[in-house]
């Protein structure tokens, strides 16, 4: 192949590549967004349920009730599900590892310019994927040492 060839090449692999790395940074950024404004919007109103009610036995009979229960339930669930974020590494981690080991496998299908990209490429991507599988694994762990994955955690202390 000549150089235009493989620039066509590069041109074909790479740039779709940063596009779906931006708009999977693009996505991440608005999802964490809109997750501190609900964070923020459910804290607000905590804050001004509680104020409202203040310290008498009703506020208290209210917050043992199932109204009062959803009422924190977001809290609640953010803290003690790990699943999901473990699950969410996990799959970024596999997805991202065989992309990257796919484009080291391809590099000798291609001239050597474009393998030296491809190359670069696929190390970045594995790189990347073991990283998020060595979280989702310290995740898992950590999780579990402290009780949120089956069960109470065991004090030592």
């Amino acid at each position: 192949m000549n150089g235009a060839d493989s620039e066509a090449m590069v041109m074909i692999v790479v740039m779709p590549t940063m596009f779906v790395i931006m708009g999977w940074a693009l996505n991440t950024l608005l999802a964490h967004i809109h997750k501190q404004r609900l964070a923020k919007l459910h804290f607000a109103l905590q804050e001004k349920v509680l104020d409202k009610l203040g310290s008498s036995p009703e506020a208290i009979e209210y917050l043992h009730s199932d109204a009062g229960e959803k009422l924190f339930a977001l809290v609640a669930m953010e803290r003690t599900n790990p699943y999901t974020r473990i699950l969410t590494a996990l799959q970024a981690g596999a997805v991202i590892g065989l992309l990257g080991a796919g484009f080291i496998i391809l590099r000798g299908q291609v001239p050597q310019e474009t393998g030296d990209a491809f190359l670069v490429i696929g190390v970045l991507g594995v790189c990347l994927g073991l990283g998020f599988l060595a979280s989702s694994a310290a995740a898992f762990v950590f999780s579990k040492n402290w009780g949120l994955i089956n069960g109470a955690a065991e004090h030592d202390a």
